[in-house]
């Protein structure tokens, strides 16, 4: 071991130690690396070193043109499932009527956006990627009065074959079909495998969007109690496929919305197995694997498909621009009957900003893209849990994402965070309310925190208002 290697081990170790004994409290500042070099008697590099290694292990986190910040080590971990609530009996849909007021304030500007799920403008290439518009309207203006052909852009889905690859899968070109956003692409693969009153496994919590979508389409479901920390039970899959006929499961695998959980690799494979031994469709939604803290690449569901039976769908909506809606799919067994839906509902899509992505991929911008974007969600989730720690009522627990844009907030006893979304509201303030991401009205004591957005004053102080309303509605 070398001298320099030692000296950063033995500066990080001596800093954990302070941290755990809160010598250095929860969410105050680190010295500075030229103060802890003097108090260290090592150079600069030495501490970013040091501080590198806590950053990595989840216990500092780092301001821009700030510093560092101790992370809370003391929230309460989101509690696994109570399985016996779940009955395993299909039924029909009951979405919250508030659902499009809930996305609505997400969207507004003019509001503390402590609940939307879409990355800050500053965050995304949307220069590089209006450049690339304006080259090719400039280069081929013609491309205005052009529908693009059934499948999409040929240059496109060659970029896209590349991120598959690097997802664990072989895509054949010919089998990507462009989409409006991952939404049509869901929409699509339930119409393909499914028709209306089937039923569609899903997991619980689930993304708010999807409940909306199946209600649309009149599709019954079940829903599967998911842990926070592995995803959806599969013992629990597995008896409900006994008991009834089951048409598709709908699976996120990484970081789901809104637990931001990994399932781990062995089950994955067990659930592409699982539902291949019951003739059953897999539609995996997997809107946010390059959405990683880590960038680290993990295969997706679709990479363990031996016989087609995956429908693969995702966009680039959470790392590039969501108002491209450049989404795609992989049908296997159901490509043929996916193209045709595909014409019949929109035509095909914009070829002009399939080609403006199509280039913008080819240049090799989207994996420096992806990185940065990791490494400012990673800060800004360690950042976020640390003030909801020190601001929400003792016992309150929160998730462990190891990606994604969401922290899931359990408050401790009886809350009604229906009510305490209209009282943020009114106070210009937007959250997901947990009952959101049911149809069954479970989790009125949850709500969905969204760190997409920087941490300024303006959403400091949100949470703190947010907080004051919580302990009002507890008196």
């Amino acid at each position: 071991m070398s001298v320099s290697r030692f000296i950063y081990e033995s500066v990080s170790h001596d800093i954990s130690e302070q941290l755990k004994r809160g010598h250095i409290p929860e969410g105050s500042k680190l010295p500075s690396l030229r103060a802890m070099s003097e108090r260290y008697g090592c150079s600069l590099s030495v501490v970013m070193q040091a501080y590198g290694i806590l950053e990595a292990q989840g216990k500092i986190y780092s301001v821009e043109k700030s510093g560092f910040y101790a992370a809370s080590s003391s929230r309460s971990p989101v509690p696994e499932p109570e399985k016996d609530h779940f009955t395993l009996q299909s039924h029909e849909i009951r979405p919250l009527s508030i659902l499009s007021r809930i996305v609505k304030a997400s969207n507004d500007h003019g509001i503390t956006p402590l609940g939307a799920g879409v990355p800050d403008q500053s965050y995304l290439p949307l220069n590089a990627l209006k450049g690339e518009i304006n080259r090719i309207l400039k280069d081929e203006p013609a491309l205005l009065t052009e529908y693009s052909d059934g499948p999409g852009d040929g240059g496109l889905r060659r970029e896209i074959r590349r991120i598959m690859a690097r997802r664990g899968v072989d895509a054949d070109p010919d089998e990507i079909l462009l989409t409006y956003g991952c939404t049509e692409a869901l929409s699509l693969a339930v119409q393909s495998c499914s028709s209306p009153g089937d039923i569609i496994a899903l997991e619980s919590p689930v993304f708010l969007g999807t409940v909306q979508m199946l209600k649309v389409l009149k599709r019954r479901i079940i829903t599967i109690p998911t842990s926070p920390s592995t995803g959806m039970d599969l013992e629990k899959l597995e008896e409900a496929l006994q008991r009834e006929d089951i048409r598709a499961v709908m699976m996120t695998a990484l970081f789901q919305n809104p637990l931001g959980y990994v399932m781990p690799r062995e089950k994955r494979q067990a659930a592409v197995e699982l539902t291949g031994k019951y003739g059953v469709t897999l539609i995996e939604d997997d809107v946010y694997h390059d959405c990683s803290f880590h960038h680290h690449q993990e295969p997706c569901l679709k990479s363990f498909d031996g016989d087609g039976h995956v429908i693969y769908c995702s966009s680039f909506s959470k790392t590039l621009a969501p108002g491209m809606r450049a989404g795609w799919m992989l049908g296997g067994e159901k490509s043929r009957s996916l193209a045709d839906l595909k014409m019949a509902n929109t035509l095909g899509g914009s070829p002009v900003s399939q080609k403006a992505l199509a280039r913008f991929l080819a240049s090799g911008r989207y994996e420096n893209q992806i990185i940065r974007m990791q490494k400012i969600m990673q800060r800004q989730q360690l950042e976020m849990s640390t003030l909801l720690a020190s601001e929400l009522p003792e016992g309150t627990a929160l998730s462990k994402p190891e990606g994604g844009y969401y922290l899931w907030v359990e408050l401790p006893g009886e809350w009604d965070t229906l009510e305490l979304f209209e009282r943020a509201l009114a106070e210009g303030i937007s959250i997901v309310p947990g009952p959101a991401f049911s149809s069954e009205n479970r989790y009125g004591n949850c709500m969905r925190i969204s760190f997409a957005s920087p941490l300024n004053d303006s959403v400091r102080e949100g949470v703190r208002k947010l907080a004051g309303l919580i302990n009002s509605l507890k008196g």
